[in-house]
């Protein structure tokens, strides 16, 4: 029966969705294309799907707390919500609880970026490292590509 009670109420549906497109995303475009841009046509879209997420979230939030929110919150929540939303928190819900829910946004938008590093293979000691080698660096570390250290010897060059 926890199926359907959470059916019923989708509110705590869209932050996992949050938190599942900004690690899928990011994997996604990496596998695809063997890098992450946060401009490319997969940015582009994990930022429209996290919008759609965000304001469907807030229209959750705005019925189950009686709020009657103007066009121009609805229209900063979309293109401003760094701002929108914090006035939105403190107006709906009071300073004190306001301040707590602020609080716990600014929680939830750590923990995206952290799964979004995660989803990049950026982070250290991740599955997807090792893609980031390029010639003579892994991951930060230098490698020496000396002729002491070859396994194998250069040939002299017959010319000289």
């Amino acid at each position: 029966m926890a199926g359907i009670a959470t059916l019923a109420r989708p509110k705590p549906l869209a932050p996992y969705h949050a938190a599942v497109i900004s690690f899928i995303a990011p994997l996604a475009e990496r596998w695809a294309t063997g890098r992450v841009d946060p401009f490319s046509s997969y940015g582009l879209a994990e930022m429209a799907l996290s919008l759609v997420t965000l304001f469907w979230w807030y229209h959750l939030d705005k019925a189950e707390h009686a709020y009657q929110a103007g066009k121009l919150m609805n229209a900063g929540v979309l293109l401003v919500a760094v701002v929108a939303l914090p006035v939105y928190f403190i107006r709906s819900r009071g300073w004190q609880r306001g301040t707590r829910s602020i609080a716990l946004a600014l929680a939830f938008l750590g923990v995206t970026l952290v799964l979004g590093e995660a989803g990049n293979g950026s982070a250290p000691g991740s599955p997807l490292e090792s893609r980031h080698c390029g010639p003579g660096r892994c991951a930060g570390r230098s490698f020496s590509t000396s002729r002491a250290r070859r396994s194998t010897p250069r040939r002299r060059n017959a010319a000289r």
